[in-house]
C-alpha cells in the first residue's frame, strides 16, 4: 500500500476511535491529538513502512482506551458534583432514592404487597438509605443508634428463649437493625434542625419526604416489634 494511502487509511480509523472520548474533550483536544497521531503516523511510515504503522497502533489504541474511559468517568463525575451541589437538584436524587422503599412499605400496609427475588430485596432498602444521607443524616451514626435500639430486643431473645433449642433469628434481627437505622438517619437530621432552631429553615419538599418515610418505616417497625414481642418475653410457639 502506497504510503499516502496507508496515511489516510490510518487517519480515518483514528478519527473513529477519537469518538470514544466526550464531545467536550474532542472539540478541546480533538484537533491537537489527531495532529500528533498523523505526525506519529507519517514517522512510523517512513522508517519502517506498514509495519511501523501497526506497531504504532497496538501500542497506541490501549493507552486511548484507558484515556477515553478516565475522561468518560471524569465527565460523570463532574456531573455528578455539579448536581450534588445544586440543592434543588440533590433534593430531587434524594427523594427518587427513597422512593422505591418507600412505594413499596406504601402497598404493604394497603395489603398489596410485592414480592421482591431474594437477590433484589436489600437493594429498595440500600437505595433509601442513599437517599437519607443525601438529605443529610449522618449514616454512621444513624447505624450506630439503629443497633442500640434493636440490642435489648437481642438480650431477651437470647435471655428468654436459651432453652428451647431454636437458632438465633439472625434475618429478623437484621431487619429490625436496617429499620431501625433509618428511622435514626430520618430523626437525626429533624432533632438537630429543631435544636439549632432551624427546622423551618428546612426545605419543605425534604422535610415532607422524611415526614412521610418516617410514619411508614415507623409503622412498619413497630409493627414487627408488636408481632414478635411475645417471642422476645419467652412465649412458646408464638410465631
Amino acid at each position: 500500500m502506497p504510503v499516502r494511502d496507508a496515511l489516510a487509511t490510518s487517519q480515518k480509523l483514528f478519527a473513529q476511535v477519537l469518538r470514544w472520548y466526550p464531545p467536550g474533550f474532542r472539540q478541546a483536544y480533538g484537533d491537537q491529538i489527531t495532529q500528533v497521531f498523523r505526525d506519529c503516523s507519517r514517522e512510523a511510515l517512513e522508517s519502517a513502512g506498514t509495519r511501523g504503522l501497526i506497531s504504532l497502533w497496538l501500542s497506541t489504541l490501549p493507552d486511548l482506551f484507558k484515556t477515553a474511559l478516565q475522561e468518560h468517568f471524569r465527565q460523570i463525575g463532574e456531573t455528578m458534583t455539579n448536581l450534588m451541589s445544586n440543592p434543588k437538584s440533590r433534593i430531587l436524587i434524594a427523594t427518587l432514592l427513597c422512593l422505591p422503599m418507600a412505594t413499596l412499605s406504601l402497598l404493604d400496609g394497603l395489603g398489596l404487597g410485592l414480592s421482591l427475588p431474594a437477590s433484589a430485596a436489600p437493594l429498595p432498602m440500600l437505595m433509601l438509605l442513599a437517599g437519607l444521607a443525601l438529605f443529610g443524616a449522618p449514616v454512621g451514626k444513624s447505624l450506630l443508634f439503629g443497633l442500640l435500639a434493636v440490642l435489648p430486643f437481642v438480650g431477651m431473645e437470647l435471655v428468654n428463649r436459651r432453652d428451647y433449642g431454636e437458632d438465633f433469628p439472625y434475618v429478623l434481627f437484621g431487619g429490625m437493625w436496617f429499620m431501625a437505622t433509618l428511622l435514626s438517619a430520618i430523626l437525626i437530621p429533624i432533632a438537630r434542625d429543631l435544636r439549632g432552631g432551624k427546622v423551618f429553615d428546612t426545605n419543605l419538599a425534604a422535610l415532607a419526604v422524611r415526614g412521610v418515610l418516617l410514619v411508614v418505616i415507623g409503622i412498619g417497625f413497630f409493627s414487627l416489634l408488636a408481632d414478635q414481642m411475645p417471642c422476645f418475653l419467652g412465649v412458646r410457639h408464638c410465631d
